[in-house]
C-alpha cells in the first residue's frame, strides 16, 4: 500500500502480486465508500478475487476523554458493520498515548476497561477486535506482554492479539512473552522487518521487507508454529518512495513472506 495509491490500485497490485487476501486500511477505505458504497467495495474485492481479513486501524483508543471514547466506540461500530459486509473477521485497534503521571498499572486498567467496551460494540456484528500493541515510546500498550495481560483480563473471545513484528522489535517484546499467548487468541500476524540502529528512532516508514533486517521475524513465525496458532498473515511494508511498480513490489513481498513461512515449516 501507499498513500498515493487509490484503494482500487492497492487491490489490483495485491492481486497481481499473488495475494489472496488483504487487510483494508480504514483511512483509505472511508473516502472510497463515499464514492461507491459498501457494495461497490465488495464488488472490487470479488473482481480481484481477494478476501478481506481485517479492517483498521482504529487508532488512539485508550486514555480518551468521555467524548473521545464515544468517538472510538462509534468508529468500531462503523468498522465492524463494514467488516461484516465485506466478510472480514477482525477490526484492528491501536492504543493511545500514556498521559503524564500514568504508570503501567494505570495503562493496563485503562486497556481492560476500554477494550471490554469496544468488544461489546463489535460483538453485535459477529466481528472481533484485534489489539495491536504499538512499540513507540508514547504508547500506553507497547509490548506483547501488556497486550496479552489486557486480553486475558477482558476474557472475551471477541478480543484477540495482532502481532506486528516491526512493533514487536521496536518495543523490545520477548519471544518468551509471546509463548504465553493462547493460540486461539492470536488474531493476526503482520510481518515487517526493521533496520539496524536505535530502536527509539524507528517509525513506520522504516519498515523493511521481511527477512532483510534485524527484527526477529523468523523467530516470531517459529513461535506461532510451535504454539499451534494459525492466524492470517499479512505483510505491512509500504511502497517505497519513488517506486512506481506497485504490483512488482507486492510480488516481492509475497515471495519473501512465502520463503519465511516455508523455512518455518521446514524447521518444525
Amino acid at each position: 500500500s501507499a498513500p498515493t495509491l487509490a484503494l482500487e490500485e492497492d487491490l489490483a497490485a495485491a492481486a497481481a502480486g499473488g495475494f489472496d487476501a488483504v487487510e483494508l486500511s480504514l483511512p483509505k477505505l472511508w473516502p472510497d465508500l463515499e464514492r461507491r458504497g459498501p457494495d461497490g467495495v465488495a464488488e472490487l474485492l470479488t473482481r480481484r478475487r481477494l478476501a478481506a481479513m481485517a479492517l483498521g486501524p482504529v487508532t488512539d483508543v485508550t486514555f480518551r476523554d468521555a467524548a473521545g471514547i464515544e468517538k472510538a466506540v462509534a468508529e468500531v461500530h462503523g468498522a465492524a458493520t463494514l467488516a461484516r459486509r465485506l466478510g472480514a473477521e477482525w477490526v484492528l485497534v491501536e492504543p493511545g498515548e500514556r498521559p503524564d503521571g500514568a504508570d503501567e498499572r494505570d495503562a493496563l486498567r485503562e486497556g481492560r476497561e476500554t477494550l471490554d467496551r469496544l468488544c461489546r460494540a463489535s460483538e453485535r456484528y459477529d466481528v472481533g477486535v484485534a489489539l495491536m500493541p504499538v512499540g513507540l515510546a508514547w504508547a500506553s500498550l507497547r509490548t506483547v506482554r501488556q497486550a496479552i495481560h489486557v486480553i486475558d483480563a477482558v476474557g472475551r473471545k471477541s478480543l484477540g492479539l495482532a502481532v506486528d513484528t516491526f512493533h514487536f522489535y521496536v518495543s523490545g517484546s520477548s519471544l518468551e512473552d509471546l509463548r504465553q499467548c493462547r493460540p486461539r487468541a492470536v488474531a493476526l500476524l503482520r510481518l515487517a522487518d526493521a533496520p539496524e540502529g536505535e530502536r527509539e528512532t524507528l517509525r513506520d516508514h522504516h519498515r523493511q521487507v521481511p527477512g532483510t533486517g534485524v527484527a526477529p521475524v523468523r523467530a516470531v513465525v517459529g513461535v506461532m508454529k510451535a504454539l499451534g496458532a494459525a492466524p492470517p498473515v499479512v505483510v505491512h511494508v509500504p511502497l517505497p518512495r519513488g517506486e512506481s511498480d506497485a504490483a512488482g513490489w507486492a510480488r516481492r513481498l509475497r515471495e519473501a513472506t512465502a520463503g519465511l513461512l516455508r523455512d518455518a515449516d521446514s524447521a518444525r
